[in-house]
This record gives structure tokens, C-alpha cells and sequence, in this order.
């Protein structure tokens, strides 16, 4: 008797604090607010509640009981940041084998997904979380068909809990031309290709097939992506590669044909990489598909090009029509995402289509546009509250994160070390 007692007190209790925390509703007023999209309003509001922006605006919609105001006057309000090909969260120390779980043997593995090895405990998280990546995407590396990626939070207890997106689409390698007179090398890339287009059609036969047996499982992971529900991305750097690609996808009937299809089942396909991508604009808009630009902080790809070729390329893009997002691969290196975006600012874009860059169209090419990615009525409410400009690694300074409604500590390791040793040097006072 007792026991059940005890567990009518627990039930109710849990019933009173949940009730008490639906009717909690967080506005934050006179800040700044960058929607994501290219808008910025000026002493604007957000406000949100049970995880969901409900209003985004220059002035408040309604009255709200049990509400928390924040007064970020001065202060910058951005949507949470998105750093699409990374593999954080699947390799913690890259000198340490036992500690890099981005790579499975084999050439094909659509079915290898990377979200059930996110590690959410990993050190190198909050580094990219304390400087406003709030959402990634962990991609598997290796062979020709690597696996397949997911959209996940950068703050949770578990893979579960991290899921934003579930396999948003499968990653592939195209073979890329080597060095002229690299016979081998050729014909290896050439039979590549080949096994490309064999298991393709394997797939689409399965998938075609009423009831498949026995069930193949690298055949299961293509369901989503020949029905046109997930995405193909091809990792690619040279025009010449692209331009392969490009009628590999063409020939596969039916399917994709350039933008003009009679067949409902569409593949969606990314480019990622395209590092010579300003040596066919012409055909990357024909074609149709976004593109992924990996690390803008780097060398040219050729030595003839602009040294600031990598600075200027997402300009190029974006003023063609194509629709353009930005990438940080690696795993530690992925905390500077938004310094790379802010250079694309100074070499063409505005800020506001930088930081669009890792914003809506980052959401727009993964598929995750109607839930992240700005700050509008409707979305999740994953924001950040900033006291400068988030693009600008001097004045990159995050106040207060938001995930799914919910403030985020931004207090850990580093923060701690910080203090321990301008404490040790009487930088700071106790």
C-alpha cells in the first residue's frame, strides 16, 4: 500500500512539473535577430515554448503568463549553426586507432550508419558547441560507397536522444582521375566506376521487387535513396570528375536526367568538395544540385589558380544560382566552421549569405530546412545569443545556447583550464 502511495505522490509530482513546464515561455527582446535566410530584424523578439519557436518579430504577438524575459539589448540572436561532413563525434585522437570509428572495410556499405557510433561524450564536442555549432552531420569515410550519414545534435545523452535527422543519405567517393600517364591508376578508377553502376543497378532491381529474399541489408539502405526520401552525396574535387559524375547520374534512366524527369522517383544528389567548381558553373547549374564546399581555409587546388581562389569560390557559386553550403571536415578543425564562412564574407558574399551558408542552406541540402536552420515560427528552437558577430572569431563570444528550447551549459574543460591558469597568474580574481 505504501509503495503505491508513494507512486501516486511520484506520478502527480511529475504531472505538476510538466504541466508547470509547458506553460513556461522564454522571450528574448531587443537583440539583434539574424533569421537565417538573408533577414535581419532590429530590435527584434523571439519567443519559444515547449521547444518550438512560436513568434519571431519586432514586437510581442500576445501576452504570456510564466514567461522568463531575456534582455539581450546589444546582443546578437543567431539560429543554431550546422557543420555538414564532419567526423566529430567519431574520432576522438587521431594518433589512437581505438578511438577513430569513421571507416568500415569493404567498398560498398550504403548500410554502414554513422549515428549509432556518434559519440556524444566526446572531449572534442564542446569546443564546436561553446562556439555555436549546435548541429552536425558525422560522415563515414573510406572505399567507394562509405555509408550513411544523420543529422544529430551536438548536446545529448545519447545517440538516440542526438538524432535530428535519420540517414539523410549516403556518401560516395568518385573515383578521381589521377596523374596523365597513370595507366594503372586509370584503369582502376575505370573499374570503380564500373561497380558503381553494377551495384546501382542491383539496387534498383531490389528495391524494384515486391518482396526481395533473402534481405540484403546494403540493398535495404538504398530504399530511401532511390525513392527520392534521402540524399546521394558525391565527393568530388576536380571539374573533370564532376563532369564524369554528372553523366554517370544522367544514364541511370529514369531516375535523374538533368532536372527535366518524367519519373516521380528522383535521386537527390550533392556535391561535396568541388574545389574546381568555377571551371563549370555553367554546367553545376544545369545540372541542378547544391553543392558542399569543404575548407575554405586553404591552399588553391592548382597551382595557376588565384591564391585566393578557396576565399572566392563560394561567391562564384552562389552568384551563378547555385544553390551553396559549407562544410568543415575533419574533427577538432570543425569548431572553426563560422571563421571560414565569415572569410567567404570578405571576399563577396554579404554576411548575411555567409552565415546562410551554415544556416538555412545547410539545412536546405541535408533535407532539414522545416525544423532548423532559422529562427521562424514553427521551427525547433535551437538559437544562440551572441555578444558580436558570430562570423568574426574576435567577437565570437556565446552568451547563451538554446537546443530544442532548452539553455545549454556552456561552462566545460576548456573554460575550466582557461581559469586555472589566469588564476596561476593573477589574471583573475577568485
Amino acid at each position: 500500500m505504501t509503495k503505491q502511495i508513494n507512486l501516486l505522490i511520484a506520478l502527480w509530482c511529475t504531472i505538476i512539473m510538466s504541466a508547470f513546464a509547458q506553460q513556461t515561455t522564454t522571450i528574448i527582446q531587443n537583440a539583434t535577430i539574424h533569421v537565417g535566410n538573408g533577414q535581419v530584424i532590429d530590435n527584434g523578439v523571439v519567443v519559444f515554448e515547449q521547444g518550438k519557436i512560436i513568434h519571431v518579430g519586432t514586437q510581442l504577438n500576445a501576452m504570456y503568463k510564466n514567461a522568463v524575459y531575456i534582455d539581450a539589448k546589444g546582443k546578437h540572436v543567431y539560429p543554431g549553426l550546422i557543420c555538414l561532413n564532419s567526423i566529430l563525434g567519431l574520432n576522438e585522437i587521431d594518433a589512437v586507432r581505438a578511438t577513430r570509428d569513421y571507416q568500415e572495410v569493404g567498398n560498398i556499405n550504403p548500410n554502414v550508419r554513422s549515428l549509432i557510433a556518434f559519440n556524444t561524450d566526446s572531449k572534442l564536442l564542446p569546443t564546436a558547441l561553446f562556439n555555436g555549432i549546435l548541429y552536425l552531420q558525422p560522415v563515414p569515410q573510406g572505399g567507394l560507397i562509405s555509408g550513411t550519414s544523420s543529422i544529430v545534435k551536438s548536446r545529448a545523452w545519447n545517440w538516440e536522444d542526438a538524432a535530428e535527422l535519420t540517414d539523410d543519405g549516403i556518401h560516395i567517393n568518385w573515383p578521381e582521375w589521377g596523374m596523365q600517364g597513370e595507366k594503372e591508376m586509370q584503369e582502376l578508377r575505370l573499374k570503380q566506376i564500373e561497380m558503381l553502376q553494377v551495384f546501382f543497378g542491383e539496387a534498383r532491381a531490389y528495391c524494384d521487387a515486391a518482396s526481395p529474399s533473402p534481405v540484403n541489408l546494403r540493398m535495404e539502405a538504398m530504399r530511401k535513396v532511390l525513392a527520392g526520401n534521402a540524399r546521394i552525396y558525391v565527393h568530388v574535387s576536380t571539374a573533370k570528375g564532376m563532369l564524369e559524375a554528372m553523366h554517370f547520374f544522367e544514364k541511370q534512366t529514369g531516375y535523374f536526367v538533368g532536372g527535366n524527369n518524367t519519373d516521380k522517383r528522383t535521386w537527390k544528389i550533392v556535391w561535396v568538395g568541388a574545389e574546381q567548381g568555377h571551371l563549370i558553373l555553367d554546367e553545376i547549374k544545369k545540372f541542378g544540385s547544391p553543392v558542399v564546399l569543404n575548407i575554405t581555409h586553404r591552399l588553391p587546388s592548382s597551382n595557376h589558380e588565384d591564391i585566393d581562389m578557396p576565399f572566392k569560390l563560394p561567391y562564384l557559386l552562389t552568384q551563378k544560382g547555385i544553390t551553396v553550403a559549407m562544410a568543415h571536415s575533419g574533427s577538432w578543425e570543425s569548431r572553426n566552421l563560422m571563421f571560414n564562412a565569415g572569410t567567404a564574407a570578405a571576399y563577396g558574399l554579404s554576411k548575411e549569405q555567409a552565415l546562410q551558408l551554415i544556416t538555412a542552406n545547410a539545412a536546405l541540402v541535408c533535407g532539414a530546412e522545416k525544423r532548423i536552420g532559422t529562427l521562424e515560427t514553427g521551427k525547433v528552437a535551437s538559437l544562440l545569443i551572441c555578444n558580436g558577430d558570430i562570423l568574426d572569431m574576435r567577437t565570437n563570444q556565446i552568451q547563451q545556447a538554446f537546443i530544442d528550447g532548452e539553455v545549454v551549459e556552456l561552462d566545460g574543460e576548456q573554460q575550466a583550464l582557461y581559469r586555472k591558469f589566469m588564476k596561476k597568474y593573477g589574471l583573475l580574481e577568485e
